[in-house]
């Protein structure tokens, strides 16, 4: 197990985990979200904004965290 893989990747489910729990009332968040849909329109507002605030995140830090249980250090999963 790689601890420091393991932890970028609960970090990562942490902070899309508080994306989508603090969306509708912390302000910075509902600043994020109203530009948006004022830019891109209510559907695809809110797609992008669920895509790259939320979804992103949620699925990379799953990723990482499934790295750091099989003991993948971050070097080999950023190695080219």
């Amino acid at each position: 197990m790689d601890f420091y893989t393991l932890a970028l990747g609960l970090f990562m489910l942490c902070h899309g985990s508080y994306i989508v729990l603090t969306r509708a009332k912390a302000k910075h968040q509902k600043a994020r979200l109203d530009f948006m849909i004022k830019a891109l329109g209510r559907p695809f507002g809110f797609t992008i904004y669920s895509l790259i605030y939320v979804i992103l995140p949620i699925a990379f830090g799953a990723y990482i965290s499934y790295a750091g249980i099989n003991n993948v250090p971050l070097s080999a999963l950023f190695a080219g």
